[in-house]
């Protein structure tokens, strides 16, 4: 079958970020091009023979002397090395572990369907280690595991196709376990060394140790999920509380810099009325009619204390201050703020008023304006009649969100990254926690759901395309690697 061909069967599934990778998914495709590699010219009636002349070891022979080398036998990942995997020095090895086994002095050799499955295999690891998606510490776990996978494809022929066995989940749930892990010194790396290791002093030719160490393995990622979920939790709180904060003290920087408060109304300005728009802001959100109706009370408070230049401006205050005394009342009485301080604060309001107007009497007999003061419902005021001024943050928002809207789709919450962080530093690989519209900033966290930095949305965005930073697919590894490994022999065919 040719390479094109080959092309055709792939899915392409890039608009889910955890896959972001196509996979050979034809069954019957994949089990003629194993079938053709491993069974190569058995068809040859000498070939045949020659698989069960007593130059060969058996099976038998084969798994006793995978199972007495797996514990001891190792190798080590290096990163920048082309090739991680000698399978004829492994090969080798067995060959001899075999023939010290059996007390002979010169080794048999392994027959074509064995020495061609432990090739196939070893191909499959080969391609682990090429998964730029596995961090190097993995990578060594993964190497852990090659006898027990040759073991398993030697036993079981039908475990390169089949997507349940407990092999492979053990392999892709280790992956995923460690997507965020970035040294050995963790728990959750030396528990997961630990979990393969009793895998290692378990495993005879039965699956059980692996459904143990699947188990375990699903326990572990449990438990560290619920930690990661519970701490990330907190920190996009401490995030979103943070971002609110500087919303409301920039909003108020805004409404009160052209104005000189009565130090009387300053706490409820300040304080009170603060509150109130922190929490719609949590509850609600920047673009709700909570968070612009409070802004619109608070531009229409302070900038009624601006200085009286007028009897026109004497009237509109004078028939207008108890609306914005019981428009301000009735929403600070529905927060769970002290209510001594509330009520305290209202009668300020009021007093600051009627002091104000006061001041300003000369206006009070030139004339009454009736056209004037019926602009005015002297019960409330409506914010909907109010038009708010554009401040400098609304407009960088507006620039912001637009950037937010040109990211990529597979730039969401949940995507895990390779972050460059800093020129002299290794890149860091972290999740994207929380994207803020507002200015723009994207917020990673670590495996354990820590902050870690804030990344402004174009220069990550520059990143990616410099190549500096990278999207990590958290998808099957096995899938991933089978898929390469097959494509890589139809290529050659």
């Amino acid at each position: 079958m040719s390479f094109e061909t080959t092309q055709k069967i792939f899915v392409d599934t890039k608009s889910n970020v955890k896959s972001h990778h196509a996979y050979i998914t034809d069954q019957k495709f994949i089990s003629k091009v194993i079938n053709n590699f491993i069974h190569n010219e058995i068809n040859d009636s000498n070939i045949r023979q020659q698989i069960t002349q007593k130059n060969c070891f058996n099976r038998e022979e084969i798994i006793k002397a995978l199972t007495n080398m797996q514990i001891t036998y190792r190798t080590e990942y290096t990163s920048g090395n082309k090739v991680n995997i000698n399978t004829d020095h492994f090969k080798s090895t067995l060959l001899n572990s075999m023939a010290k086994l059996n007390n002979i002095a010169i080794p048999k050799n392994l027959n074509q369907i064995d020495g061609r499955t432990i090739d196939f295999v070893e191909m499959i690891f080969g391609a682990f280690l090429r998964n730029k998606n596995i961090s190097t510490n993995i990578k060594n776990l993964l190497l852990r595991l090659q006898i027990p996978v040759i073991k398993t494809s030697l036993l079981d022929s039908n475990f390169f196709y089949n997507d349940q066995h407990p092999a492979r989940h053990v392999l892709n749930t280790i992956s995923h376990l460690g997507i965020g892990i970035e040294n050995k010194d963790n728990t959750v790396y030396k528990t997961i060394d630990l979990i393969i290791e009793q895998l290692l002093r378990s495993f005879g030719t039965k699956t059980l140790s692996f459904n143990t160490a699947l188990a375990s393995l699903s326990r572990l990622t449990k438990i560290e999920n619920k930690k990661h979920n519970q701490k990330e939790a907190i920190t996009q709180k401490q995030t979103m509380h943070e971002l609110a904060r500087q919303t409301v003290l920039t909003e108020l920087q805004f409404q009160t810099s052209d104005v000189i408060l009565p130090k009387s109304i300053q706490p409820l300005v300040l304080s009170h009325w603060s509150t109130l728009m922190f929490h719609r802001y949590l509850q609600h959100g920047k673009d709700s009619v909570q968070w612009v109706e409070s802004r619109k009370i608070l531009q229409y408070l302070t900038h009624s204390f601006t200085p009286i230049k007028s009897k026109e401006e004497w009237i509109i205050l004078k028939t207008g201050y108890t609306g914005i005394v019981n428009t301000v009342k009735s929403l600070l009485e529905g927060t769970s703020q002290n209510k001594e301080k509330l009520f305290l604060a209202i009668r300020n309001l009021n007093n600051a008023y009627e002091k104000l107007l006061e001041k300003h009497k000369e206006f009070q007999d030139e004339s009454n304006s009736k056209d004037t003061s019926a602009q005015i419902n002297n019960e409330t005021i409506y914010p909907a009649e109010i038009k708010l001024l554009e401040t400098a943050s609304d407009r960088k928002e507006k620039i912001a969100k637009t950037i937010i809207r040109k990211l990529p789709e597979y730039i969401q919450p949940g995507a895990w990254f390779e972050v460059f962080t800093h020129t002299d530093s290794p890149v860091r690989r972290l999740k994207l926690s929380v994207i803020i519209k507002e200015n723009a900033q994207l917020v990673f966290v670590d495996r354990k759901g820590t902050r870690v930095i804030a990344k402004d949305a174009e220069l990550f965005l520059e990143e990616i395309k410099q190549k500096n930073s990278r999207l990590i697919a958290d998808h099957s590894i096995f899938d991933h690697a089978l898929s390469q490994v097959i494509g890589n022999i139809t290529r050659k065919d």
